[in-house]
């Protein structure tokens, strides 16, 4: 259903724009503004992170693995509130490590745990994070992916 004939302020024609939710479609909660008309959204991708730079706070992040018998520890940036961020980690026979910058904290969906460091070890594992405040993440798990916050790396 196209709710581009709904647009209370385009950005270019009816290609784009914001739409006020009306009380049927919000259920009775406070009113709200959407972004409508693309099909999607095109985040920002790299596969060329490296432990020796910081890993951006939006898009998608494939971190690369590393020789035999050494470990990666890549720092990510800040989180920015409402910003949602995926990794995904590709070694499954050494372990990867993702840490926060400024000693952010992960506030993970699966329980109450907080932690300023993951550890991967699983192939092909994929996190997604939302940024809560500019000192917390949260971090979403799937049934199927298994990520051990760590203390220390």
């Amino acid at each position: 259903m196209s709710y581009n004939s709904n647009m209370i302020t385009s950005l270019h024609g009816r290609r784009i724009g914001l739409q006020l939710i009306s009380t049927a479609q919000f259920g009775g909660r406070q009113p709200c503004e959407v972004l409508v008309g693309p099909e999607d959204i095109r985040r920002g991708v790299t596969t060329a992170e490296a432990t020796g730079t910081t890993v951006p706070a939006w898009g998608v992040s494939f971190l690369p693995g590393t020789s035999a018998g050494s470990s990666s520890v890549y720092v990510l940036e800040p989180p920015i509130p409402g910003v949602q961020k995926t990794i995904c980690f590709t070694s499954g026979t050494t372990p990867q490590y993702l840490r926060t910058q400024n000693a952010e904290t992960f506030k993970t969906s699966a329980d109450s745990t907080v932690a300023t460091v993951i550890r991967s070890t699983l192939t092909s594992a994929v996190i997604h994070l939302i940024g809560l405040t500019t000192a917390m993440w949260g971090l979403y798990l799937n049934g199927s992916t298994t990520i051990t916050p760590a203390a220390t790396t």
